[in-house]
């Protein structure tokens, strides 16, 4: 159901811009309001491939992250942990998903989400369902590390650029990292990267879903 509405939507939308270009009289700043509107209420149609499994997934968000029961359950079962057990994601990190979806138009591609296989830390925002690692195909790392950086707070961000992907999470407080390997090539957490120092930021940024 709701796909279908984002379709109406979509050619709404577009049949509106058609009648702009066509038409010799301005639209008033009522109806371009009013369209305007009706953009940013649209749900968002996301791709999914999951690079594990070698599937493709598309389902459709509300752009706080919101959806149906059915989609619910359909976005707990592509981010299920690899243990097959499953988790409804976060509304929060589902928004900036949906985000990510409509800004790029390309397939996400999924490397981990929820995850409680042993030896996952008790900690780990993938064992509350509320991180997602990724990449974007066409899209280079630090653009999308740059946008979420700039865009929201209360977020957690890191580069993995050796293993060439983004980790995303929902939290109470902003932390950033980049995950690097030394000369034994051990992994660890670099905080505070250059990349998320505070002057980089724009004076006005929005939690996930706002």
């Amino acid at each position: 159901m709701l796909a279908s509405i984002f379709h109406l939507k979509l050619a709404t939308t577009t049949m509106a811009g058609w009648m702009a270009a066509a038409s010799p009289m301005p639209i008033p700043g009522a109806a371009l309001a009013l369209a305007l509107e009706a953009h940013v209420a649209s749900p968002v149609e996301v791709d999914i491939f999951d690079e594990n499994r070698n599937v493709s997934s598309r389902f459709v968000l509300e752009r706080d992250g919101a959806a149906d029961a059915a989609t619910t359950a359909q976005v707990a079962h592509v981010f299920r942990c690899r243990t097959d057990r499953e988790h409804a994601i976060s509304s929060h990190t589902l928004a900036m998903l949906a985000d990510l979806a409509e800004r790029y138009g390309k397939p996400i591609v999924l490397v981990s989400g929820f995850r409680v296989q042993p030896g996952e830390s008790l900690t780990s925002p993938h064992r509350d369902a509320r991180a997602i690692d990724f990449r974007i195909r066409g899209v280079a790392l630090p653009e999308i590390r740059d946008y979420l950086f700039r865009t929201y707070t209360s977020v957690g961000v890191g580069w993995y650029p050796h293993e060439e992907f983004i980790h995303m999470d929902s939290r109470p407080q902003n932390t950033y990292w980049t995950f690097t390997h030394d000369a034994r090539r051990i992994g660890t957490n670099n905080y505070h990267p250059f990349w998320a120092e505070p002057s980089r930021a724009p004076a006005v940024r929005r939690r996930p879903g706002v």
